[in-house]
C-alpha cells in the first residue's frame, strides 16, 4: 500500500509540483522585459466581462495600449469587446478556453484546452494569440511543452497588485503598481471575475504615474525581451525587497529613468556628528537613499560612468527634496543618505554630504552586495569586478535641514 501511495506522490510531483515550481514560481524562460528600455506592459486577465468596456475607455482616454489574456469561453459572450480591443491596438493573449487550473488537467488534455482556446479566439476576433498565460500561472508537465509546440510566448508577471482580492481599493492597487514599477515590468490586473471597479478607478492614475517615472505602456509583443537569467533573478529579489521595505521611487523632473529611490529606516549606526554640527543618534528616522538600478545601468555605459552618475545625483537632489517635503511618510526624518561605492572624492562634500567610513560586518556585507549589483548592472558586466574590488563602501549623510536649504527652493541644485 505504501509503495502505491509513494508512486502516486512521485507521479504527482513529476507531472505537477516540479513543473509548476520551475515554470510558474521561478518563471523559467517566461517572458520578461529588459531593464535597458523605458517600457512597461499592462496586462489584464479573466475577461472579457462587464467591466472590460470601462477599462478599454480608460486606456483609450490615456492613449495607452495593453494586453488582454482572454478566457475563450467568456469571449463567446462578448465578441464585440474583442473586436474593440483589436480596433484600439491592444493585444489579445490566451488565458485558456476555460478559467481552470492546470492542476486539474491530465497532462494529455492540455493540448486540447490550449488549441481549442486559440481557435475560438481567432474565430471571434480574426487574430490568433501569440502569448499565453495559464490561469493563476499554474503549470503541469505539458504546459510548457505544448506552448512551445504551438509557438506561444509564455507570459507571467513581475508585478501583481492582487486587485482581485476583497478589500482592495483603487489607492492600494495604484500604490502597489507604481511602487514596484520598473523598466521591463509586466503588470497583471483583471478586467473580469468579479467587481473590477477599483481596478478601473486605479488604471488612469497608474498610467499617469508610470509615465512620470519615464515608462511607456506597451503590449507584450512590443516589449523588448530580457535575455539575462541573472537579471531576471535579481529583478525577482528587487521587487520583494522593495515591497518588504516599502521603498519609494523618486520621479525625475528631467524625464528618463529615476536615479534615486528612498526608504524609511531608523538610523542603525553609532552616533555621528555631521559637519553642520547636527548629531545623528541611533534610532532616529532616516531616509535611506538607493540608486535606481536601471539608471545605474545606463550611466555605466561608458568609462565616464562614475562622473555621469555623480552629475545625475546632483540633478536628482532637487527631486528628492521636493519629494521629502510633500510626503507625510518622511516628515520625521532627520537625515538622508546611504552606502555607496561611487566615492567621488571631495565632490561628495560639495553636494552637502558628509562621508562616514563603514567598518565591521556591515562594511563587508554591503561591499559584497554592491559589488554584485555593479557587476549585474554595469555595462561591462563581470569584467569590471577587478576595478570595483579596489573601491570601498562609504556612508554618505546629509541632514534634512541641509537638503531643504540647498535643494528645495531652486529648480537646479546650487553649485557649491
Amino acid at each position: 500500500m505504501w509503495g502505491v501511495l509513494g508512486g502516486i506522490v512521485l507521479l504527482w510531483a513529476i507531472f505537477y509540483l516540479v513543473p509548476d515550481l520551475i515554470w510558474h514560481h521561478l518563471q523559467w524562460k517566461a517572458m520578461l522585459g529588459t531593464r535597458d528600455h523605458h517600457q512597461i506592459a499592462l496586462t489584464f486577465d479573466d475577461g472579457p466581462g462587464p467591466d472590460t468596456p470601462k477599462i478599454l475607455e480608460v486606456l483609450r482616454t490615456h492613449n495607452a495600449h495593453a494586453t488582454f489574456f482572454v478566457v475563450a469561453e467568456r469571449a463567446r459572450h462578448y465578441p464585440e469587446l474583442l473586436h474593440e480591443m483589436v480596433r484600439d491596438g491592444h493585444e489579445i493573449g490566451l488565458h485558456g478556453y476555460q478559467h481552470r487550473s492546470m492542476y486539474l488537467f491530465w497532462p494529455w488534455s492540455v493540448y486540447r484546452e490550449i488549441q481549442y482556446g486559440l481557435d475560438t479566439i481567432e474565430a471571434i476576433a480574426g487574430v490568433r494569440p501569440v502569448s499565453y498565460r495559464p490561469p493563476w500561472g499554474h503549470h503541469n508537465l505539458m504546459t510548457w511543452i505544448i506552448a512551445q509546440r504551438l509557438g506561444l510566448r509564455r507570459v507571467l508577471w513581475t508585478i501583481a497588485p492582487d486587485d482581485w482580492k476583497a478589500g482592495k481599493t483603487a489607492q492600494t492597487i495604484e500604490h502597489d503598481v507604481v511602487q514596484l514599477a520598473h523598466p521591463g515590468a509586466i503588470v497583471v490586473m483583471h478586467d473580469a471575475g468579479g467587481n473590477r471597479e477599483a481596478t478601473v478607478q486605479a488604471l488612469g492614475p497608474i498610467i499617469d504615474k508610470v509615465r512620470n517615472l519615464g515608462l511607456n505602456p506597451v503590449t507584450i509583443s512590443e516589449l523588448d525581451r530580457e535575455k539575462s537569467e541573472l537579471r531576471r533573478w535579481w529583478t525577482w529579489w528587487e521587487i520583494r525587497f522593495t515591497r518588504q521595505w516599502d521603498i519609494d521611487t523618486i520621479p525625475s523632473s528631467l524625464g528618463g529613468d529615476p536615479v534615486l529611490r528612498l526608504g524609511l529606516i531608523k538610523y542603525p549606526f553609532k552616533p555621528t556628528v555631521l559637519s553642520t554640527g547636527r548629531i545623528i543618534s541611533r534610532g532616529q528616522w532616516m531616509g535611506e537613499i538607493h540608486f535606481g538600478n536601471p539608471a545605474l545601468s545606463q550611466l555605466s555605459s561608458s568609462r565616464a560612468g562614475g562622473l555621469r552618475a555623480f552629475h545625475a545625483v546632483l540633478r536628482s537632489l532637487t527631486d528628492l527634496a521636493n519629494f521629502v517635503s510633500k510626503s507625510e511618510k518622511y516628515q520625521d526624518i532627520v537625515v538622508v543618505g546611504g552606502i555607496t561605492l561611487l566615492d567621488a572624492s571631495s565632490a561628495i562634500e560639495k553636494l552637502g554630504f558628509d562621508r562616514i567610513p563603514v567598518s565591521g560586518t556591515r562594511k563587508w556585507s554591503m561591499w559584497f552586495y554592491l559589488i554584485i549589483l555593479m557587476a549585474i548592472y554595469h555595462a561591462d558586466g563581470w569584467s569590471t569586478l577587478k576595478r570595483f574590488l579596489r573601491l570601498k563602501p562609504v556612508l554618505l549623510l546629509m541632514d534634512r535641514d541641509t537638503l531643504m536649504s540647498r535643494y528645495l527652493r531652486s529648480s537646479n541644485p546650487r553649485r557649491a
